[in-house]
This record gives C-alpha cells, structure tokens and sequence, in this order.
C-alpha cells in the first residue's frame, strides 16, 4: 500500500469551517470503519470455514485480537475528533495568532495519527479478506 506523508506546514492557512469539514469527514470514515470491524468479527465467528484448514483457529483468533485492537483504537480516534471538532467550533471565537497555532498544530497532529491509522488499518482488512477468501467453504 502506497504510504502518504502530510507535510508539516500544510494545514496554516486553514479556514475554520475547513477544519471542521475534514473532522466530520474523518469521523465518518471511523464511524463506517467501526461497522466494518463489527462485521468482520462476525464473519470471522461463524461456520462457514473449511475445517481442515491449517492453522485455521489460530489464524481466525489472531485476526479477531488485532480487530479487538483496532475497534479500541477506532473508538479511542473518534472520541479525540469529536473532541477537537468541538474545539475548532470555539476557534471561531479566538482571534489571536497563538490560538490559530494551538488549532492547527492539535489538527495536523490529529490528521497524522488518523492517516496513518486508517492507512494500517486498510493493509490489515486487505490481508484478512485476502485469507478468508480462500478458506470459505
């Protein structure tokens, strides 16, 4: 999977109103994410496998940990952007160039983290569905 690299500096002269767009849109790709994980460890719970499978157990129990993971980790990204969507409403009322700082540093950061999340997260569900394609009776 081709790896992106957000450049530091490219969120300064972030309106507002596009920060808060961006948020709305992570939040529902998190939002969707976390169906998507619900369904897969569902998937991964029924009979529908080839029993003589090797290794199958094992490999079933490792994917529904490391979805355990990401769920945890989903719900815990998605808190921080309600949080920090929440924050940009109040940006709005501060005008001073450290506050536009504050803002765009905590947004970038964000924006880092949720990238590269969803960027693994992508790689992973690749690799299970590739597997579970194969073992599907």
């Amino acid at each position: 999977m081709k790896k992106y690299e957000i450049h530091k500096y490219a969120y300064t002269d972030k309106t507002s109103e596009e920060l808060q767009f961006n948020l709305a849109f992570y939040e529902s790709r998190l939002v969707l994410l976390q169906e998507e994980l619900e369904f897969f460890k569902h998937v991964l719970g029924s009979t529908i496998f080839n029993p003589k499978t090797p290794n199958l157990f094992e490999n079933i129990e490792l994917f529904k940990a490391q979805i355990d993971q990401h769920m945890k980790l989903t719900s815990k990204l998605t808190t921080t952007v309600e949080k920090q969507y929440k924050e940009v409403q109040l940006k709005v009322e501060c005008d001073e160039l450290s506050c536009d700082d504050y803002f765009l540093r905590n947004y970038h950061d964000t924006e880092l983290e949720l990238v590269s999340f969803l960027t693994q997260t992508a790689q992973f569900k690749s690799e299970m569905m590739e597997y579970l394609k194969g073992i599907i009776l």
